[in-house]
């Protein structure tokens, strides 16, 4: 109604606003930022916030009411991303993959819908889905080679191990390993 483009957390979404994102689920996006709320739940005691049994009982409360009303945006075909709210000590930056197995886990998508929507809706979600978010021609990609199939496992992504090379910008931040060819042919 009032020509935004992002909606970020939208956990308190009504049926009114549901139906509003609904109707303009070509131009807008709603990023929950469903990270910060878990790790603020299940790890942030470990940085000394408090953690009384009120504020759990009202954390778990928005995590519930975030992942049903995400769930409700994705089954109308709502453009949810993951990503967002990194940079606290109890969701440092570094650790955004966990995001695709949060979608994964709590919300429901498929493997390939996370990464969609972290990838090529990245792009989108910046204004520039004509350079970023795809392995195409003339677009701006960081590429990942990875040690296993994330549509088996989307959880690979997390452990840095796993990446065996890393592209940004055209050239190589982590070159591959230089036994990589020689560990291919040995699996095979």
């Amino acid at each position: 109604r009032h020509g935004v483009d992002v909606l970020y957390h939208a956990t308190c979404a009504d049926e009114e606003a549901k139906d509003l994102l609904e109707a303009h689920k070509d131009r807008v996006f709603v990023a929950p930022a469903l990270s910060v709320t878990w790790t603020r739940l299940h790890e942030s005691g470990k940085f000394g916030l408090p953690a009384s049994d009120a504020i759990r009982a009202r954390i778990a409360g928005d995590l519930e009411m975030t992942v049903a009303c995400m769930k409700d945006l994705h089954r109308r075909g709502v453009r949810v991303l993951p990503g967002g709210d990194y940079g606290f000590m109890w969701n440092t930056h570094g650790n955004n993959a966990r995001d695709l197995a949060f979608f994964v886990d709590l919300l429901g998508f498929t493997p390939m819908e996370a990464i969609v929507g972290a990838t090529r809706m990245g792009g989108e979600i910046m204004d520039m889905p004509g350079e970023l978010g795809q392995v195409r021609n003339g677009f701006l990609a960081d590429l990942l080679l990875v040690d296993g199939d994330p549509l088996a496992d989307i959880t690979i992504l997390q452990d840095r191990a796993r990446l065996l090379a890393i592209m940004q910008d055209g050239h190589f931040h982590k070159p591959p390993p230089p036994d990589l060819g020689q560990r291919q042919r040995a699996a095979a």
